[in-house]
């Protein structure tokens, strides 16, 4: 395969030839429209993440490595609809030995928040502690004490928004700020209702995804879904809190309920009073702007402006100095931490 030199995803750029490690996040056994079989890759490592197809012996090479291994990748990099993939020549599963002679430990795999979470955790913290309903105070401080490892650790979302290690409790944390800085000037709006429907309204996400490094939907997930998960998980722990007041449990099982917004966004509610409209457009805010951040960073098309081919559909303004993608936003250093990307005459053992 001649020289190829060592690539962490957010350093891939379209035209070159690579050699890398990576973990296989997403594999699909997909055809093509000449009936021709191919797999349709999701590849991670701590920079970022990136799509790759494998056309030749697609169907021997399925089952050669599953969902959650590290794999050896050498391919080329190509644009496809105004993004970048890997067209991949050569794959294959890395086994415990070759990690810890690669020195492959589990931090080259991982996307996380490039937000700090412990301040974060420190942060919401400090917002529960200061909210004077007794009930609410309580109810929130048993959330966040049981689940503290899973709203450290869980994605945003699968795919949609901050689908990375702690995105979840970094889009809890955005909204939070939002709303509190919304509460300095709507005065007639309930605050402490507000900031408490804020920080349940993605407590489902708890029970519908799972996962250390590779997330994936629970069989509640597929079942049942976050939203009406969050609303149960609420009635679990309100019901532990003698006396709890069931108008006020019946506002926040709404919030939780409404929080999409409309019925077409698979919402079981619309909202049906101010508090709940504003955690429905602030869950919106924080979605649409890290979209809309995305898919201008992650657009290779020349120029200003972005193609269409993004979660808009339209045209949106990248400025005279675009950047690299918000997946992989401060991931150019993130990939040279340690270890400087290098020509290695070693890479044609992996094959």
């Amino acid at each position: 395969m001649g020289e190829r030199d060592r690539r962490y995803i957010a350093e891939l750029n379209e035209g070159e030839k690579f050699y890398g490690f990576y973990l296989v996040v997403e594999k699909v056994l997909k055809y093509a429209k000449n009936d021709n079989p191919y797999l349709d890759i999701l590849l991670q490592d701590r920079t970022g993440r990136i799509t790759a197809k494998l056309w030749e012996k697609a169907q021997e090479m399925d089952a050669e490595f599953n969902v959650g291994d590290i794999v050896g990748v050498a391919g080329a990099v190509e644009k496809f609809r105004d993004s970048i993939q890997i067209k991949i020549e050569k794959i294959r599963r890395i086994d415990e030995e070759k990690r810890i002679e690669e020195n492959l430990t589990d931090s080259e795999f991982i996307v996380t928040t490039p937000k700090n979470i412990d301040e974060m955790w420190s942060e919401i913290w400090e917002i529960i502690k200061n909210i004077k309903n007794p009930y609410l105070s309580k109810l929130l401080s048993r959330i966040y004490r049981k689940y503290e490892k899973q709203l450290k650790s869980l994605p945003g979302s699968m795919r949609l928004h901050h689908a990375y290690q702690g995105g979840l409790l970094e889009h809890i944390f955005n909204t939070v700020k939002i709303a509190k800085s919304i509460c300095k000037v709507y005065d007639e709006i309930d605050e402490e209702l507000f900031i408490a429907g804020v920080l349940a309204h993605d407590i489902g996400k708890i029970r519908e995804l799972s996962g250390r490094y590779v997330f994936d939907y629970t069989d509640e997930g597929n079942f049942i879904g976050h939203v009406v998960l969050g609303r149960d998980m609420l009635i679990e722990e309100a019901k532990e809190i003698e006396g709890f007041p069931e108008l006020l449990r019946l506002k926040l099982e709404h919030i939780i309920l409404s929080h999409h917004g409309k019925y077409e966004w698979q919402s079981p509610k619309e909202p049906a009073f101010p508090e709940a409209q504003l955690v429905y457009q602030i869950d919106e805010i924080d979605t649409r702007l890290y979209q809309m951040k995305n898919s201008i960073e992650s657009d290779v098309s020349e120029g200003k402006w972005t193609s269409k081919s993004n979660y808009f559909k339209r045209v949106l303004y990248k400025g005279e100095n675009p950047e690299k993608p918000l997946d992989n936003e401060d991931n150019e250093t993130r990939g040279k931490e340690g270890k400087e990307t290098k020509t290695d005459d070693k890479q044609t053992s992996l094959f």
